[in-house]
């Protein structure tokens, strides 16, 4: 198959997919998250993860960048 061939089969919309919604029946709801919101979520995960055996320090050190960025933009 040529590199245009893929393309074109890519960007081919998929009407096999019978399980899949249209567009007008999926929803998506977004809402925006203050910023203490986002503060309370990290410092509740980060808790959860200093308590799972499997986590390691480079997860808990991004978890807590997040909470530190959260808190300094809550501040401001």
């Amino acid at each position: 198959m040529s590199d245009d061939e893929i393309i074109a089969q890519v960007r081919k919309p998929n009407s096999d997919d019978d399980s899949s919604e249209s567009d007008e029946d999926e929803v998506i709801e977004t809402s925006i998250i203050s910023n203490s919101n986002a503060f309370e979520y990290f410092a509740k995960g980060l808790m959860w993860l200093e308590k799972q055996t499997d986590s390691d320090s480079t997860e808990l050190m991004l978890l807590k960048q997040f909470r530190d960025r959260t808190a300094k933009r809550h501040q401001s």
